[in-house]
């Protein structure tokens, strides 16, 4: 969190700039990547549905698991999972 923001207005920040990227609901996947999760090898796929994106940032929301996913890529059909899950405000950096 910046330190010239309180807790309260960074989060609204983040939640504005989600809405402001978010897409119409589209099933994509990505490889898992270093450093990767516990709970998913290295190599395998993670498919869900797109939410956000911008700029090399996908917020993902993988139904089966009902967790959020940030894919990382600039080629929808070449992202990888670097280890980014849970509450969507997490997995969207800004």
């Amino acid at each position: 969190m910046p330190k010239e923001e309180d807790e309260v207005t960074y989060f609204e920040r983040l939640r504005t700039i989600i809405r402001q990227h978010a897409t119409e609901p589209d099933w994509i996947t990505a490889t898992v990547v270093e450093p990767g999760f516990l709970h998913r090898e290295l190599g395998s796929k993670i498919s869900g549905f797109l939410l956000a994106m911008n700029e090399g940032y996908w917020l993902v929301f993988e139904p089966d698991e009902r967790e959020y996913y940030c894919f990382l890529g600039v080629d929808r059909n070449n992202l990888g999972a670097h280890g980014v899950c849970g509450n969507p405000l997490y997995c969207w950096w800004e």
